[in-house]
Formats: structure tokens, sequence, C-alpha cells
């Protein structure tokens, strides 16, 4: 169990809330909002990828495969800038480069009218730019937060990420009706490009604090990520967390894709059972953000942090062995996503922390993206294959179960290693800053 700083047991009612020191709001106040309209402009899209995942269900396991595909190639084009550029200049160019691909798809997009070609492609570019995006917010927070200030801010930063992703889909559903697929698209764009900027200010404001210095280029080969996670236990742990999660997520994913495509018509309608999904599950990750994670992991220490979410999410999957239908279905998947958003994204951002810069964004990056995609094909292919089998998805839920057991060792390992690794950093201090 790792002890907060003294400072934010003091202060005003707000900075012992939020658990912050005087002299971080600044910093803190940009990352919130920075967050708050990247995962809104995200959030906003989202419905509509669950409404062509459920016009194209029966091939969902290729869209995966596609995905997968699109992220081997992006990744060392990735590594290439992190090489070669400062992270002031990489990090714009890139969420640049996605808003353009979205105003594209907004041209092209016609509701249930757009050729299956453009829906899935769509499908992929969104899965693609979630990952990318969001692990790049994330390297740039573990750059500049030291661990003991992720242990207690990070909770509240992705909190603004929760709120926007609270709002966007109530946006989506009026929107949608009045506008269609294309006014969500050119809404969704023009918050990343208030995200973008808040990116810019924010790298400038650091630079401030470190008497206008830049950062320096990470430089390094364009591979050095990948092969790094192959030589790192704890890299190596981190992505066997993944896979696991992987596995119970594009289930729940999948499963659900399959019942609204029996149960519910409609391009417009989909998307709006998807928004009402979407909102539940940022409600109540936001509660989680804001309010638990950070004392969780300060009271049980981050190994019972860890082990604690396939602990809750087995007993969900033995009640949906039991006894299924499309509402208990939706439950227990905002359940792992609430989980997953509230609990799991925070600790598992700590744990870049106590890495170094090189670590924190090529190698992090390979796991946020090829490594997750990867665990993503596993698993749609693993469905695929069960549902092939003639197995129901009631019958499939039961055979997630021992996956739990060795997500909760895992989990435990791993937490275990970051206990250690923080404790010879030092509570104060960060890597390769």
């Amino acid at each position: 169990m790792q002890p907060v700083a003294d400072g934010a047991e003091r202060g005003n009612f707000l900075e012992r809330l939020v658990q912050v020191e005087r002299g971080e709001w600044p910093r803190l106040a940009i990352a919130f909002l920075y967050f708050f309209f990247l995962l809104g402009g995200y959030f906003m899209l989202r419905p509509l990828r669950g409404a062509v995942a459920a016009n194209n269900s029966e091939i969902l396991h290729w869209l995966y495969t596609g995905t997968f595909l699109a992220m081997l190639a992006i990744v060392p084009l990735f590594g290439f800038l992190v090489s070669r550029f400062r992270r002031g200049q990489f990090i714009p160019a890139i969420y640049l480069f996605f808003i353009s691909h979205l105003v594209l798809f907004a041209v092209g997009f016609e509701g249930d009218a757009t050729p299956p070609w453009i829906q899935r492609a769509f499908y992929i570019w969104l899965s693609v730019f979630n990952l990318f995006v969001v692990s790049i917010f994330w390297s740039f927070m573990a750059d500049i937060f030291r661990p003991g200030q992720a242990q207690r801010l990070f909770g509240f930063i992705m909190a603004g990420g929760s709120i926007g992703a609270i709002i966007a889909p109530s946006a989506t559903k009026g929107i949608v009706i009045a506008y269609g697929a294309t006014g969500v698209m050119l809404t969704a764009a023009v918050a990343l490009v208030l995200a973008t900027c808040l990116a810019i200010f924010l790298g400038r404001h650091t630079r401030k604090d470190r008497e206008n210095r830049h950062t320096k280029v990470i430089g390094g080969s364009v591979w050095e990520g990948a092969v790094q996670v192959f030589r790192s236990e704890y890299l190596l742990y981190a992505c066997l967390l993944m896979l696991l999660h992987n596995l119970t997520s594009t289930f729940l994913f999948n499963g659900l894709a399959v019942l609204v495509s029996e149960q519910i018509t409609g391009f417009d309608e989909r998307t709006t059972f998807f928004s009402h999904v979407d909102q539940i599950v940022q409600v109540l990750a936001f509660l989680f953000q804001f309010f638990i994670t950070s004392r969780l992991v300060r009271y049980l220490g981050m190994p019972n942090t860890l082990v604690l979410i396939p602990s809750l999410l087995a007993g969900g999957f033995i009640i949906l062995g039991s006894s299924l239908g499309i509402v208990l279905f939706a439950a227990i998947q905002v359940a792992q996503r609430s989980l997953n958003y509230g609990v799991l994204g925070p600790t598992k951002e700590m744990l870049f922390t106590v890495v170094d810069r090189e670590t924190k964004y090529k190698s992090k990056n390979f796991i946020d993206t090829a490594v997750y995609r990867g665990s993503d094909v596993t698993a749609s292919w693993i469905f695929k294959g069960l549902i092939s089998a003639g197995l129901s998805i009631a019958h499939i839920a039961w055979i997630y179960v021992p996956i739990m057991v060795v997500w909760g060792a895992a989990a435990w390992r791993l937490g275990k290693l970051y206990s250690r690794m923080r404790t010879n950093l030092g509570p104060d201090e960060s890597v390769g800053r």
C-alpha cells in the first residue's frame, strides 16, 4: 500500500476530495478538459460503431482482423514519429491526421443507405483511432505526472473523459435524428480539434514549468518498443492482463451485437440503444473514477485492486451462464465496461509511471494498439468458433469463468511487480523526465 502525499490531505474541501496539492491545479485542469473533449468526441462516434457492428454481426471477426492488420501497419509509423520528433510535434500531428479522415467519412455516410464497404472501413478506422489517441494521451500523462501524483490524480483526469462520454451519447441521440451520422461525425470532429488545441497548450504549460526547456527527442529504433515488451517480465504481464480482459470484453461486445441484431431493427434504433448503454456505463465509471479508484489503490494496494475486477466479473459470468436475455446481457456488459473505465483504466495507466520515457511512448503504444487489437482478433475468432460449433452464448459464458481465475493470478503478480518498482523508484520521482 502506497501512502498519499501529505499535501493531498490539506487544503479546502475540493482539494481534499480530488486529492490535489496546491500548484497542481493548472496542469490538472488542462488535462481534465483535454480528456473531456477527446473522449467526448470518441463517444459521439461509438454508437455509430455499435450500429455498424450490429449491421455486420456475421463478419465481426473479419472486422477485428482488419483492425489488427491496420494496427500493425501504423505501429512502425508511430515508432518513427516518436524516434524522430519531439512530443509537442508528433501528438498534434497524429490527432489532425485522424480528424481529416473523420471529415471524409462524414461526407460518405448516409445511414442505412451507406455502402457496406464504407461502414466497415469506418468500423476499422474508429477502432484504430480510439486506441491510438487514448494511448498517446496517457503516455503524455505518464510523462508529465510523477507516480505519486498519478495515484492521486489519474482517476480525476479520467473522470473528465467520463463526463465527456456521459454527455456525448445524448448529443448523438439528438443529432442523429436531425442530421444523421454526418452531423454526429462533424460535431465529433469539432470536439477533437479542441482536444488537439488543449494538448498543444498543455505541452507549452509543462515546458514553461521547466524553464522553457523542450522535451528531448526520444530517439532509438522504430521497433524498440515492441522488442522491449518481450524482454520485460513486467510488460509481458501487462500484455497478459490485456489479453485476458479482452477475451472477456470481446465476448460481451460480440454477444450483445448478436442479440441486438436479432431483437432490434433499424440503424437509428440500434444507434439509440447503444447510446443508452454507453451513457449508463460512463455515469458508473465516473463515480468510480472521481470517488473510489484512487482510494482503492491507496487502501487496498495495487495487487488487490487489480484482482478485484476479475473476481467481480466471475460472478457476472456465472449469472449469464444460468440465465440469458438482452437486458441481463447488457447489464453485465455495463458492469464490465464500468469497471474497465472506472478502475482498470486508471490503474493500468498508473503502471506506466514507473518506467522510462521510451517505454511510456513506444512499448506502451505497442501494447495499447497492436497487442490490444491482436487479443481482440483472438477473442473474436474464438467466439466465432464456439458459436459455429453450436454452443449457445450462455454455454460460452461458463467457459469464460476459468479465464477469470487466470486473470486474477496474473493481476496479482503484475501488481506486486509494480509495487516493487514503485518502491525502488521512490514516491516523488519519475523516470526519464
